[in-house]
């Protein structure tokens, strides 16, 4: 062990020196260009040939009998530059790709499936294809590995290389390549966070008071149990995770599953290890006498307070790029599964790993003079309701202020009723970028009918535009898709889409549904893409950071006033109401007070009722900045959504919570709470 510990202190002083420093840039450099140059010129090529395939299916038309397609209809293939490329499996689907038009409506995705029939097997296709995203990880892959070296850690890569190494060639060897790759991605994590804290220890290494507090907290935050124990089961579960998801399932709800479990995963732990992290730092430090020595020095409360926050901050940020880094990674590792089928592997691409935005019908608003007729017809012609309103039992306010809200909500949901065997039509508008957009847009509905048994199919003939209809079935309830295609949408970005509630037999007759459909606000919607999931992933981690500097404020900001315990019981109870503040929302519109109760009980009632009224209006926008739903659903989240995050939370809430904290700290004497039993 003495022996093993000297030759450690050897290479470590070895790497301080300059001259060696270089030398290790220069191998790595070598090994990176000859392992990720291959890479790279793969995927140049790869995507040069996907873009001739797609020029070529572009041209495609089964209805007109054309060559291309008959040559993809009976041999699964296309010829490019003389050269046969395609497969039986291409084959078996082929007819699948063609639209009611006879052409290809999605060749740029059809490109992809036909060439990777011909892609190199050891690279995953869906980053091949990619050139501009090869490019990028082999260039950031490198230059992590020199920042390491100039950091001081280049051995410790090699430590952590090698290691990692040997137990990936032994799951290797056990022919186990999910665990392979669950080890590969521990040890990158691991050496990742290390090196990031360890950039992190240097930028904040400066004689200001801030800086000097923040960076005391990142080293802390290494000693500490708490945080290491949070931290260490970040890493560790993280790369676990497809291992824990069934492969039988269609791929993209394997990755929609991977996305939800690995980025609540991720900002779940971050706010675990701030909440706790954030009172014990400050509440510690007060019980160990250890801030007589920081506030003895030329810094003040305020200083000290913004310090700590912007060292959580750090971690936060490091923690959110290494675990949210490792979720795209694994994202687009899973990726590279089979599908399902075509229809498949074409929702992970247009569905699931795209930023799409999403437009909903245009319905007609009541007219106000009516519905005030309408209110005052309601009052008068109900003589229990009148005399109740003059006996001072109700007010005449509050009633009419509940026919308003009753009144409307079934003149809104009139609109979205279908009678058997009629038909309605509904108006889009904002669709511009859909009719330049190379994606096709889709049309989502959840349909109700009858009971919403989901063992029932019940059928709805559907037309976009001026075409023709056609009939699908759909189970109640459940989600639906069906693609849109581009020319129906206009050239004003409007879009006409009318469904009938019935179905039509093989003589093409009409027939009705037995009972009438109808759909919620949000029941019928359509989703066009404009965005890439990667830029849509990056905003969704921004959020998460705002919040989690929200949650490093409340939690100084407790710490310095209560003791430990108290403090993080009340900065995890705010944290869990901001969380659930949907559900009380919910609970509250089931919520009543009990009429045949006695007067105190109907008091307490009340008292609940505004209480968790006013938690809940004051925290939920905590819980509608959540961007993992988004997320898993392909929905775009727009820079407007996170500017009004950080302005309401980042800027406005972290800022009132901090001053809140400071001015009680501010007139706390210290000495009196030092050395308890906190």
């Amino acid at each position: 062990m003495i022996r093993i510990r000297e030759w450690r202190e050897r290479l470590f002083a070895w790497q301080d020196v300059t001259r060696n420093r270089w030398i290790l840039s220069f191998a790595f450099i070598l090994c990176g260009v000859a392992l990720l140059g291959p890479l790279c010129w793969s995927s140049y090529n790869y995507s040069k040939l996907r873009w001739r395939i797609a020029s070529v299916l572009s041209e495609a038309n089964i209805a007109e009998k054309d060559p291309i397609a008959v040559q993809l209809i009976e041999r699964g293939s296309v010829t490019i530059d003389g050269v046969e490329i395609g497969s039986e499996r291409i084959r078996t689907v082929a007819d699948q790709m063609f639209d009611r038009n006879g052409k290809i409506a999605e060749a740029d995705y059809v490109s992809s499936f036909i060439a990777s029939s011909v892609s190199p097997g050891w690279a995953p296709v869906t980053i091949i294809e990619r050139p501009w995203i090869v490019a990028g990880i082999s260039l950031g892959f490198i230059a992590s590995i020199l920042l390491a070296v100039w950091v001081g850690m280049g051995i410790q890569f090699i430590i952590v290389l090698l290691l990692s190494g040997g137990l990936m060639a032994l799951f290797w060897f056990l022919s186990n390549l999910q665990l392979m790759v669950a080890v590969a991605g521990i040890g990158l994590l691991i050496f990742a966070f290390i090196l990031l804290i360890r950039i992190a220890l240097i930028s904040l290494s400066s004689p200001r008071q801030i800086m000097a507090v923040a960076h005391t907290l990142l080293i802390e935050a290494q000693r500490l149990r708490i945080s290491i124990g949070f931290i260490g089961a970040l890493l560790i579960i993280l790369p676990l995770i497809p291992l824990w998801i069934d492969q039988r399932e269609p791929l993209r709800y394997q990755i929609q599953t991977f996305i939800s479990r690995g980025t609540g995963l991720v900002f779940v732990i971050a706010a675990c290890l701030t909440l706790f992290l954030s009172c014990a730092t400050v509440s510690f430090e007060i019980r160990d006498r250890q801030i007589w020595n920081v506030l003895t020095k030329p810094i003040s409360r305020f200083q000290y307070m913004s310090g700590k926050i912007l060292g959580l901050s750090v971690l936060n940020g490091i923690v959110l790029i290494v675990g949210g880094v490792a979720v795209f990674c694994y994202v687009q590792l899973l990726s590279t599964r089979a599908p399902a089928d075509l229809q498949d592997a074409s929702a992970v691409q247009n569905q699931v790993l795209v930023a799409r935005a999403t437009e909903r019908p245009a319905y007609k608003l009541m007219d106000v003079e009516k519905l005030r007729d309408i209110v005052n017809s309601t009052i008068e012609n109900d003589s229990l309701l009148k005399q109740a309103i003059l006996d001072g039992i109700k007010s005449e306010v509050d009633v009419a202020r509940e026919i308003r809200s009753t009144k409307t909500t079934e003149f809104m949901a009139a609109q979205r009723t279908i009678e058997p065997g009629k038909s309605r039509s509904f108006e889009f508008t904002g669709l511009q970028n859909a009719r330049q957009s190379a994606s096709q847009p889709t049309l989502r509905y959840v349909f109700h009918i009858s009971q919403d048994s989901s063992h029932d199919l019940f059928p709805v003939l559907i037309s976009f535009g001026d075409s023709p209809a056609f009939q699908v079935n759909y189970v109640p309830v459940q989600r639906n898709v069906v693609v849109i295609p581009i020319e129906a949408i206009r050239e004003d970005g409007t879009l006409r889409v009318t469904l009938l509630n019935g179905g039509i037999t093989s003589d093409g007759q009409i027939y009705p549904s037995p009972w009438s459909m109808n759909f919620d606000a949000d029941g019928l919607e359509v989703l066009h893409r404009v965005g890439g999931f990667e830029a849509n992933y990056f905003r969704a981690m921004l959020i998460d950071w705002v919040k989690l500097i929200f949650i490093a404020s409340l939690g100084v900001a407790a710490a310095s006033v209560l003791s430990f315990p108290v403090a993080v019981l009340l900065s995890v109870t705010i944290f869990i109401a901001a969380s659930i503040s949907p559900f009380l929302a919910l609970a509250l519109e089931n919520y009543a007070i009990s009429p045949d109760s006695n007067i105190l009980i109907q008091i307490s009632q009340f008292f609940i009722e505004k209480v968790v009224g006013a938690v809940q209006w004051s925290l939920a926008p905590f819980a509608a900045a959540g961007s993992s739903t988004d997320l898993i659903d392909g929905r775009a989240i727009t820079w407007t959504k996170v500017m009004s995050c950080i302005g309401q939370i980042g800027i406005l809430w972290s800022f009132a919570v901090f001053m809140l904290g400071f001015l009680a700290f501010r007139k706390k004497e210290i000495a009196i709470y030092s050395g308890g039993d906190s």
